[in-house]
């Protein structure tokens, strides 16, 4: 166990102070999680234990609000803290919610955007309000931030709102909808919301009657009448967020039954395929009834695909467009090396370390046509178009972008189809003093590779656009890709792993790495690890399908229990673990894995086989011909390896694998 006295007193008596001054308001408590926030999360709970040796109502406040606000994360500490601060007579007050009924509140009539602000207001005893204020994303963000304002005059409350002619009055339940409807994105991407959780869970609790039938009500409220173009290239942009409650407020439930739209996306939107544009192309019809041609590209498995649609859209009684029918006329792969496929497209990137993020934005400021397109793990992406972003353009993935601005962290990136764009960008930059950014590198990439990067998902410039077959791949081509949490309940994520049919390594440092098969394949062959830390654990698979596949396991239920952190690829893969130590520990590990590793290779698509898996390859003369190149290739890099740098997998142990389930066949 750790020591609670390696914090230093004096760090903790002056947080102590704080906490004292801000815990009184609703205001302050938000202050204090902020500061919380900024401890690294590596001593966080060790920096909230050393606080209990202080002794006050006010701690005793502090950890109430820490065991509201943060759940199974630091329960355990507060409840431990809170018993003992019992015995000494100190019972916390909190949290300190001010005695208010219901006033008014006001939504933001951009719910087509996926994004809202929502204001709600409460009288206090004295007669003035007190406002709480969202901003809502119905994407990964969900409930993205949250602030109060704790005294107003209600006057200059409907005053500010009369003067805002995009906002419309909702009641207490449709607030309540609202927020639990971008809530609930949080809950499936596995994201943190906006501190404050301890103000607006009694959003969240409330009770609506007829919810699922009212939302949609609701959602067309607080959406502006569109045209019939800016209409379905909102439904693409609400199939990227996988935003389905505003896809249902669109239909013309009488003609297109939510189950029958779900059953179309899904046939042209597998699980896990990337929506790169979607756009109408076409409109003809009469003023009431029209046709809409439409255009999709969507990436699968590193497949690029391209989908033909028609939309029949008509107006309702109250004159408002919906779709009433959709087909799809048209599902191709595209051909490799075409001029609109993204894995022949360069790009041109500039990666660059932040210096002063204050500088930088200002500067950013100060370009024309720039507009933020998602908030990001650690930062957000920024886009600079031709265009306005009025949704008579769909979703774009090059058309019309000059440059994508990406800010990861400590990192600022520049992506562009153009050479030129990327140096103007870089002059704009360079005139700043004193200079905001410090350049780390430029590289010439696919547009596909950047788009991944744009996700969000990857912590780090080069965990993904350096990732090619050369560099991050294993010998025969498969990529092993780790999921990172922050882990809340360690107890209830070891009881997921409970029951998984592959080895169990201890090693030190409480670390312990857990191995999941794939029992469909004969004989089973790895599925997934799990590497379990004090409070962190990796979820590592190969290819983007296993990974998906794992983490729907894993996430199932468990929102409370983790918080995603993003992903990146592991060069070593599942042979990382194999140190001196642990080899000497477990003697039969590395056999272990090498088994589970061929049998996962053996039944694997690969596209240096043209799609077929090893077992399919060796049936076929023209198969037979590719494995032997792909095990010339495994031969080269092993030939170029480092001296001393671990070796993984031999050709002669793919041979001897083919040979021993093929039955001397190949």
């Amino acid at each position: 166990m750790k020591n609670k006295h390696s914090v230093p007193r004096a760090m903790l008596k002056s947080m102590a102070d704080d906490i004292a001054k801000y815990i009184r308001t609703n205001e302050g408590c938000l202050s204090i999680l902020e500061i919380t926030e900024d401890i690294p999360y590596d001593i966080r709970a060790e920096v909230i234990e050393g606080l209990s040796c202080f002794h006050s109502p006010a701690m005793a406040n502090f950890f109430q609000l820490i065991k509201l606000e943060y759940g199974r994360e630091f329960d355990q500490i507060c409840t431990r803290t809170l018993a003992k601060y019992k015995l000494t007579g100190l019972e916390p007050h909190f949290p300190p919610l001010i005695r208010k009924n219901f006033f008014r509140a006001f939504a933001s009539t951009s719910r087509n955007t996926g994004r809202m602000t929502v204001d709600v207001a409460w009288i206090k005893p004295d007669g003035r309000l007190y406002v709480e204020c969202f901003f809502l994303a119905f994407s990964p963000d969900g409930v993205h931030s949250f602030f109060v304002i704790e005294d107003m005059r209600p006057d200059q409350y409907e005053q500010d709102r009369d003067n805002q002619p995009e906002l419309v009055e909702v009641d207490y339940a449709e607030t309540c909808m609202l927020i639990r409807d971008a809530y609930k994105f949080n809950v499936r991407f596995m994201s943190r919301p906006a501190l404050g959780r301890f103000l607006y869970q009694k959003y969240l609790d409330e009770d609506v009657a007829n919810e699922d039938s009212n939302v949609t009500t609701l959602l067309r409220k607080l959406s502006p009448r569109l045209a019939p173009r800016q209409l379905v290239n909102s439904f693409f942009h609400a199939v990227r967020c996988q935003d389905f409650n505003y896809l249902f407020s669109i239909l013309d439930e009488c003609r297109l039954s939510e189950g029958a739209l779900l059953q179309q996306i899904n046939r042209a939107i597998k699980p896990g395929t990337l929506l790169l544009e979607g756009r109408v192309e076409e409109i003809r019809g009469s003023h009431n009834n029209l046709a809409l041609s439409a255009c999709s590209i969507t990436m699968y498995e590193r497949e690029v695909y391209r989908s033909e649609y028609v939309f029949s859209v008509s107006r309702d009684s109250l004159g408002q467009w919906l779709v009433t029918d959709i087909a799809q006329t048209a599902h191709a792969q595209m051909e490799t090396g075409s001029a609109a496929d993204p894995f022949a497209v360069p790009v041109y990137c500039r990666v660059y370390e932040i210096i002063n993020m204050d500088d930088l934005f200002e500067v950013l400021d100060r370009i024309d046509n720039i507009r933020e397109v998602e908030e990001l793990p650690y930062g957000m992406h920024m886009r600079v178009t031709c265009f306005e972003d009025d949704y008579n353009h769909g979703v774009t993935f090059m058309s019309g972008v000059i440059a994508d601005l990406v800010i990861n962290g400590d990192e600022f990136v520049i992506i562009s189809q153009h050479q030129d764009t990327l140096e103007d960008l870089h002059s704009l930059l360079n005139m700043e003093t004193p200079y905001p950014l410090i350049t780390r590198g430029e590289y010439e990439l696919t547009l596909a590779t950047a788009y991944s990067y744009l996700s969000g998902r990857y912590l780090n410039f080069e965990d993904i656009l350096l990732d090619d077959e050369e560099d991050m791949a294993f010998e025969d081509g498969m990529r092993f890709i780790t999921a990172r949490y922050v882990m809340k309940d360690r107890a209830e994520v070891l009881r997921r792993l409970e029951g998984l049919s592959g080895p169990w390594v201890e090693l030190p440092g409480q670390l312990q790495v857990v191995y999941q098969l794939d029992n469909c394949c004969h004989p089973p062959g790895f599925m997934a690890e799990y590497t379990v830390g004090p409070n962190w654990i990796m979820v590592s698979a190969f290819g983007e399908r296993d990974i998906r596949a794992a983490r729907e396991f894993f996430e199932e239920g468990m929102y409370e229990a983790l918080e995603f952190d993003g992903l990146e690829i592991r060069e070593d893969g599942i042979f990382e673990i194999l140190t001196p130590d642990v080899k000497k520990s477990y003697p039969q590990l590395e056999a272990q894995l090498k088994e589970m590793y061929l049998n996962k290779w053996y039944h694997s698509h690969f596209s240096m086989l043209r799609g077929m898996t090893p077992s399919e390859a060796c049936q076929t003369e023209e198969g037979t011909r590719l494995l032997w190149t792909m095990f010339k290739h495994i031969t080269h890099k092993e030939q170029r390896r480092v001296r001393g740098e671990r070796k993984k997998i031999g050709v002669k142990e793919y041979i001897g694998k083919l040979n021993l389930l093929q039955e001397g066949e190949f």
